[in-house]
């Protein structure tokens, strides 16, 4: 055998050594991904965390960001905030649907990943990788949640009047979705309530004052006008009250909660 032979045997071999072991780390990599070992990171495709051939029923989360912010800061404590409706979503199975928006000029955005066409759960046959499946899932669901505030844009004036008109219509949305079983139904407001800049919005607070009757006053407004609407069969929580204003700006938005959770639902908080 030459020399120059053995050589390009030798180089073969080495090849195809090589070729074998990126594919053994690549299958590595993949039954990482499945087992719950992969760092969590935004998900390309939230699919993966959800039962898209379930018939089961399953109750229903309608998140509302009204945003006056959009600041990494803001992002984490809303994700903070959600974590645990989502570990209930992802163990338990639940739609999720969200809209967010950051005042007038940005409208209303609703989120491709929390759409709520398709229940989000994560069951495994062996209750340890369920368990780090599950853990992975929160955190991507977390860094989606954070990423959708830092790029909702902010506008100078606008309030939470649109987000909270469209909850009987995204309800309905989902119940119609075709192959959707939609159970109880919760909805997460996250807003300060204080509404700044168009006379012609409900929730508009500029120049009023803190008081029991000015907020009935301006909640009744919203109602007669039918620029929000009851909600029947829905239980609704208000978050982030006191994220932002002070003294009688915070009073006010209160007082506004307690009169929106009046006329909006008999589960209101």
């Amino acid at each position: 055998m030459t020399t120059t032979t053995s050589l390009r045997r030798r180089l073969a071999v080495t090849i195809a050594s090589m070729l074998l072991l990126l594919a053994g780390l690549s299958a590595c990599g993949a039954i990482d991904n499945l087992s719950g070992n992969k760092k969590a990171s935004l998900p390309e495709d939230c699919s993966v965390y959800q039962d898209m051939e379930s018939d089961e029923t399953y109750p229903l989360l309608l998140v509302l960001l009204d945003l006056s912010t959009n600041s990494a800061e803001l992002g984490s404590r809303i994700a903070a905030e959600l974590t645990p409706y989502l570990e209930d979503a992802i163990a338990n199975g639940e739609y999720v649907r969200l809209l967010s928006s950051g005042g007038t000029d940005s409208g209303i955005v609703q989120s491709e990943c929390f759409s709520g066409t398709a229940p989000f759960l994560v069951e495994r046959n062996n209750s340890t990788r369920e368990h780090k499946d599950r853990e992975v899932a929160v955190e991507s669901l977390r860094l989606e949640i954070e990423k959708i505030v830092q790029t909702t844009r902010i506008s100078p004036t606008g309030s939470a009047t649109g987000l909270l008109a469209r909850i009987p219509e995204d309800i309905n949305a989902i119940r119609s979705t075709p192959g959707a079983k939609v159970g109880d139904v919760t909805v997460l407001v996250w807003t300060d309530l204080l509404g700044v800049g168009q006379d012609t919005d409900c929730l508009n607070v500029d120049g009023k004052k803190a008081s029991i009757s000015i907020a009935e006053g301006i909640v009744k407004r919203c109602f007669t006008t039918a620029q929000i609407k009851e909600v029947d069969g829905a239980k609704i929580r208000f978050l982030g009250l006191s994220e932002s204003g002070t003294g009688p700006q915070l009073e006010l938005a209160r007082y506004i909660k307690t009169e929106l959770c009046l006329r909006l639902s008999d589960d209101c908080s």
